[in-house]
């Protein structure tokens, strides 16, 4: 390409209107980036006898990709030369980048009435189709020119867009593989299958595909930001970490890759690297929402809500997540006492999680009929049917810290890490699991001992796997929902301790609102205030019918104790646990710090001084929850709280 400009810059000197060599200047200009210079040559060859379609073409990209699109617009609409295809393809790009996606489609559709073979133009009017939200039609038009074209990768890969619009995940998967066998060089379609596995969560199957794409292309950063986002769904933070930090090698501005490692570093309370991060991207020239996002998450942390909440209101980005960037802003709002404000916030969060891919025809009410299903299994008789196993002296039972979520269970958890002999588990799904494994409820009771001996032996396995314990500590096992599994934990830990964190029933399910949970069919719950009521009331009936079935002991911790005389509260939650007082178990910022990353919502507050402020802040939105209070009023007197 040197070599070419080179020869016709020889050539322009001795004869500077020379037709081809004005053409051949302009368009290896242009393919070599200097793209305002060759339009400069490309003009002068139309207006010295060149003015045909493929000038009049190669300058219009030219000019569109200058942002000189009223220019652009009349070089696509020649008097004296016939308007080609391409041209009239071309006017429809301009039109669409000028935002008049209706005109775009307009043009195109003309295209495809003179031309019904043009497969660009089908393909096109699928896309602005798209873009003007006509999904069903954009889908008929792909059709159209996958008739044209059936081995054509870009056709799949846009029809695969448009089903990932339509909520329609798996025919957007099949399609996206299919675009990836017809075009085995292409890492495009890759791509965009591992995002949109990951986004239905199949992050193991997403870097399947990822690896694929960046073994094609290993210089794009937007691969190895879905490789991080993938990481970080499947909590291997160090390997996201060093996803992000290859796309920041490739464009240290490229803003997905900001984002994402701004917000891992302060998950992770890692504010000075933070710091480091937001300066060195202003440095670099980097600017726009992702990088005033992690501005406004710097300013939150230090404590200057009101610049920080400015400053979140005005981003505008397609990288940060809306929910993400509506939970922020609501929660800068809530600190600042803005209740009307916040509670929108929130709502304009649970709106958006709710329309996200995992959300989308989500029952919120499953969840609370499979615990009405195991009430109605829990009685007397089934568990006086349960035969008698001996207690297994070892490996020693595990602890299970248990409650509802955001009752204060991390606060309590990085408490426990700090004693010298204790093994805190942060949310692994081992129990979880071991009861899917089991198939039907009612199985539990009918366990033999040779049964219940194998599966105490998978729970150790999972955990030597998933975070191996030092020999000789206790294993607190802390996954709140975990109450609901209690029968299958004394079936297999007939000993067990179990800790109830327990906080004012109204500030949970507020707090559980408030929360960016991935919309499981248990958070799916949390997306509307009432259903989040209804599955603490679900929960609390089964607590208590395993109760009273069951007669299990366990130690209770109530969040509001801890916060007014921590020592008081958790000096005999390790007395409870066999464990020796251990004064350094009160410094839980120091634990909070050492732990690293912190996968609950409550990273950030686990750092700072032990506060009330969340302490009752339900009371500051009873307006907003005074349809639900009739539902928690029950649970609110039967814990020894009130209304008032």
């Amino acid at each position: 390409m040197a070599l070419a400009l080179n020869k016709g810059e020889q050539v322009l000197r001795v004869q500077p209107l020379n037709l081809l060599a004005l053409q051949l200047v302009g368009v290896a200009s242009c393919q070599k980036g200097d793209v305002d210079r060759g339009a400069n040559y490309l003009r002068k060859a139309i207006q010295n006898g060149g003015d045909n379609a493929d000038n009049r073409l190669n300058l219009a990209k030219a000019l569109l990709e200058l942002g000189q699109l009223e220019e652009a617009t009349a070089v696509c609409a020649p008097s004296g030369v016939a308007a080609t295809p391409e041209l009239q393809r071309m006017h429809a790009e301009i039109l669409k980048a000028q935002g008049r996606a209706s005109e775009s489609s307009w043009t195109y559709e003309r295209l495809v009435a003179e031309h019904p073979d043009d497969f660009e133009a089908w393909n096109n009017l699928g896309n602005a189709r798209h873009e003007m939200g006509d999904l069903e039609r954009a889908l008929e038009a792909f059709q159209h020119a996958r008739q044209i074209s059936p081995q054509s990768g870009l056709v799949h890969i846009n029809m695969g867009r448009v089903f990932i619009s339509m909520d329609r995940y798996e025919d957007a998967c099949l399609i996206l593989e299919k675009a990836a066998l017809l075009s085995p060089k292409d890492p495009e379609p890759l791509l965009e299958l591992g995002r949109t596995l990951t986004s239905i969560d199949h992050p193991t199957a997403a870097l399947k595909a990822l690896g694929d794409a960046v073994r094609l292309n290993p210089r794009d950063p937007r691969i190895f930001v879905a490789i991080g986002v993938a990481l970080m769904d499947l909590s291997d933070h160090a390997k996201a970490e060093q996803a992000y930090q290859f796309a920041l090698k490739i464009d240290a501005t490229f803003p997905a890759a900001l984002l994402n490692y701004g917000i891992l570093l302060e998950k992770a309370n890692r504010l000075d690297e933070l710091d480091a991060v937001i300066a060195l991207a202003q440095s670099s020239g980097a600017q726009g929402g992702e990088v005033d996002y992690l501005r406004a998450l710097a300013l939150s942390r230090k404590g200057e809500n009101v610049r920080a909440l400015e400053l979140a209101k005005t981003i505008r980005s397609k990288a940060v997540n809306p929910a993400t960037l509506a939970q922020f802003i609501g929660q800068l709002a809530d600190r600042l006492g803005r209740i009307d404000e916040a509670f929108v916030a929130f709502e304009d969060m649970n709106r958006s999680m709710a329309q996200s891919p995992l959300g989308v025809g989500m029952d919120r009410n499953a969840y609370q009929r499979a615990i009405d299903g195991m009430i109605a299994k829990t009685t007397p008789e089934w568990f006086g049917g349960w035969s008698s196993v001996p207690v297994a002296s070892e490996p020693l039972s595990p602890a299970f810290l248990v409650g509802f979520p955001r009752s204060g269970t991390t606060l309590l958890d990085t408490i426990l890490m700090g004693h010298s002999a204790t093994h805190v588990l942060e949310e692994i799904p081992i129990i979880e699991k071991i009861s899917n494994s089991i198939g039907d409820f009612s199985a539990v009771a009918a366990m033999s001992e040779t049964e219940i001996a194998e599966l105490r032996s998978l729970y150790f396995i999972e955990l030597e796997a998933a975070s191996p314990p030092a020999p000789g500590t206790l294993v607190i096992d802390k996954n709140p929902l975990s109450m609901i599994r209690l029968p299958l934990i004394k079936r297999l830990f007939p000993d067990a301790k179990i800790i109830l964190a327990m906080r004012h029933p109204c500030d949970v399910v507020l707090s559980c609102f408030m929360q960016n949970f991935k919309p499981t069919e248990a958070m799916a719950s949390f997306l509307d205030l009432t259903n989040a009521s209804r599955t603490y009331d679900r929960i609390f009936a089964y607590w208590e019918k395993c109760s009273a079935v069951m007669q299990f002991d366990f130690h209770m911790l109530r969040y509001e104790a801890m916060v007014d005389d921590v020592e008081s509260e958790v000096r005999p939650l390790f007395y409870y646990l066999g464990l020796a007082w251990e004064a350094d178990v009160l410094d839980h910022q120091k634990t909070a710090v050492n732990r690293g990353y912190i996968r609950t919502p409550s990273y950030a507050q686990v750092t700072e001084k032990i506060y009330s402020s969340a302490s009752g802040r339900w009371y500051r939105y009873r307006d907003q929850m005074k349809e639900i209070l009739p539902i928690l009023e029950p649970w609110v007197d039967r814990y020894g709280y009130s209304l008032n």
